[in-house]
C-alpha cells in the first residue's frame, strides 16, 4: 500500500508577519457590535411532534441603511422537497426506512414591535424579512418571530426517534453578515455546512414532567404546571443552544478542573469509566489547547444517524456505538469545543480546519495516554485512506482546499484525514510541543470569533518564526508528494 513521502522535504520560507489576532478576522463578525441575543420560549408537545417557538433576536444593524435582515430557518430542511441525508444513509435515519418530513410554519413576524412583511425562499430555509425603514449601522433591531416546528421522526439534528427528541436549530439563526451582505448558503446533505458566529441565548423550555434534557448549558432553575415543567436555561458566547430530551434518559457527573461535566445515558453498563474518559478528555484538551470556552460540558448518548455531533456545551454520541467507537467519539466531539466552538471556522469553505484539528486531537490524546501504538495507528489510517485516494484519483482527487459543494466524492478521506495528516505534518517539522504552543495561541487569538485558513495559518506561522504557506497549501491541493 502506497504511503506518504517524509513531509520533511517540502521546502519552506521564512518571513516576518503581523502580529496574530489584529482586528476582525477576515472570516469573523464585526466586534465592534453589540452581540446578538435570542430570547427563545419554546413548548415541546411529544404527542402531537411539535414543537412551538417564539424567538426575540435582539441584534444591531451590521451596516448602514439596512432595510432587511436574512435567517436561516432549519426547520424547513425536514419539508418534504428537500434533501436531509445521502441516499446511503437513509436507513441509519429513519426508523421506518423511508423519509419522513417535517417543517416549520412561519404564524407570526414583527420587527421592534410592528408587523413585518417576510419571504421564504431556498426551499423554504431562508427567512428575508423587511424592516419597514432603514437601520443605521449598530442601531438595535428587535424581531420576534413565532412559528410551528413540525419535527420529523428521524435521528437527525432536529427530530425524534426512539422516544428522543433532538433539537438542534430549531429557533431562526441570523445569517452570518460578510463583505456587506448577508451570507446565505445551501443546506447539503453531508458535512457540517454552517457558519456561526457566538450569540447570547436565553431558552424558557416547556416539556412533559418526568422528562430529562441534556443541553449546551446547565439549566438555571424549573418550575412545575400541573403536569408540565418550565426550563429555563441563559447561555453566553455560544454559536447555538442544542438540547436532547427524553424521558429514558439519567445523568451521572464529576467535574474536570473547575467545569461541572454531565454525561446523559439511557444503558451504559460502564458509567464511570465513561465518565472517567470524558474528564480525562477535557483535562488532556485544556492542557493541549488552552482554556475550556464554556462554563460547563455535557455528553449524551442518543439515536443519531452519524457516530455523532458537536454543539456548543454539548457533544451528542450515537447510542448504536460499541464501547469502543463511543470513546473515540467523545474524542472527537469534546476536541470540538475548541475547534468550532471557541475558534470558529466555515464549515462550508473550509471544514478541514476544525475536523483536522479535533482528528489531531484524538491522535494526541492516545499518545500523551501513553499508547504510541494507536496514535501511530491513527495516522497509519488516515495515510493509508489518502494515499489509495490519491493513487485512483490523482492530486485533483485528494485536494481539499475546496467548498463543501465539491468534496461529496471522498469527504472523509480529504477532509478528515488529509486535515489529520496536515496538522501532524507541522507537528513533526517544528516539534510538537512547539506547535502545541502555537495552537494555544491561535485558540486565544481567535478566542470566540472566526478564523480563516490565511487566519489559521499567518498565525501558526508567525508564532513560530517560520512561514507555513507553501507546507498549508502542498497539503491543501494535493501537491504532496507519494511514494
Amino acid at each position: 500500500m502506497r504511503r506518504l513521502a517524509p513531509v520533511l522535504l517540502i521546502l519552506f520560507l521564512t518571513c516576518s508577519l503581523a502580529a496574530c489576532g489584529r482586528g476582525p478576522s477576515s472570516g469573523g463578525s464585526d466586534f465592534d457590535l453589540a452581540p446578538t441575543r435570542y430570547a427563545i420560549s419554546a413548548s415541546l408537545i411529544p404527542e402531537e411532534k411539535v414543537l412551538s417557538v417564539e424567538t426575540e433576536v435582539t441584534c444591531s444593524a451590521p451596516t448602514s441603511d439596512l432595510a432587511a435582515v436574512k435567517l436561516y430557518l432549519y426547520g424547513n430542511v425536514y419539508r418534504e422537497g428537500n434533501v436531509v441525508v445521502t441516499e446511503d444513509k437513509i436507513a441509519a435515519t429513519y426508523p421506518h426506512g423511508k423519509v419522513d418530513h417535517g417543517g416549520a410554519e412561519v404564524l407570526e413576524v414583527t420587527a421592534d414591535g410592528a408587523p413585518a412583511s417576510y419571504d421564504l425562499g431556498q426551499g423554504g430555509t431562508v427567512l428575508t424579512l423587511r424592516l419597514g425603514r432603514k437601520y443605521a449601522k449598530g442601531e438595535e433591531i428587535r424581531l420576534r418571530i413565532a412559528t410551528r416546528v413540525t419535527l420529523a421522526n428521524c435521528r437527525h439534528r432536529l427530530g425524534y426517534a426512539d422516544g428522543y427528541y433532538l433539537l438542534s436549530d430549531f429557533y431562526p439563526v441570523l445569517c452570518p453578515f460578510r463583505e456587506g451582505k448577508y451570507l446565505v448558503r445551501e443546506y447539503l446533505p453531508y458535512g457540517d455546512p454552517f457558519l456561526q458566529d457566538t450569540a447570547d441565548f436565553d431558552l424558557d423550555l416547556t416539556i412533559p414532567v418526568g422528562y430529562e434534557c441534556a443541553a449546551g448549558t446547565f439549566e438555571q432553575r424549573r418550575e412545575r404546571q400541573g403536569t408540565t415543567e418550565r426550563r429555563f436555561y441563559t447561555f453566553e458566547g455560544a454559536r447555538d443552544l442544542a438540547l436532547v430530551c427524553s424521558q429514558k434518559l439519567r445523568y451521572a457527573q464529576t467535574e474536570a478542573g473547575d467545569t461541572p461535566i454531565r454525561y446523559y445515558y439511557e444503558s451504559d453498563k460502564n458509567i464511570r469509566n465513561t465518565l472517567a474518559h470524558v474528564q480525562s478528555a477535557m483535562e488532556e484538551y485544556v492542557a493541549d489547547f488552552g482554556a475550556y470556552p464554556y462554563p460547563t460540558y455535557t455528553v449524551v448518548t442518543a439515536p443519531f444517524f452519524e457516530a455523532g455531533v458537536e454543539h456548543s456545551g454539548l457533544a451528542v454520541v450515537s447510542s448504536s456505538l460499541s464501547e469502543t467507537d463511543r470513546a473515540m467519539t467523545i474524542l472527537h466531539e469534546t476536541a470540538h469545543q475548541w475547534w468550532y466552538g471557541k475558534v470558529g471556522n466555515d464549515g462550508y469553505l473550509a471544514p478541514w480546519m476544525d475536523e483536522g484539528l479535533a482528528e489531531y486531537a484524538v491522535a494526541l490524546f492516545y499518545e500523551h495516554a501513553g499508547s504510541k501504538r494507536a496514535y501511530r495507528a491513527k495516522l497509519s489510517e488516515a495515510e493509508d485512506a489518502f494515499s489509495i485516494r490519491y493513487a485512483l484519483k490523482g492530486a485533483e482527487g485528494v485536494r481539499f482546499d475546496l467548498p463543501l459543494s465539491e468534496l461529496r466524492d471522498g469527504y472523509y478521506d480529504r477532509v478528515y484525514c488529509g486535515g489529520l495528516l496536515l496538522f501532524a505534518t507541522v507537528a513533526e517539522r517544528v516539534g510538537e510541543e512547539r506547535f502545541l504552543s502555537a495552537l494555544r495561541r491561535y485558540a486565544a487569538c481567535f478566542d470566540g470569533r472566526v478564523a480563516s485558513p490565511k487566519d489559521m495559518t499567518d498565525c501558526l506561522s508567525e508564532a513560530l518564526g517560520e512561514d507555513l504557506s507553501a507546507l498549508f497549501s502542498a497539503w491543501l491541493t494535493g501537491g504532496i508528494p507519494i511514494d
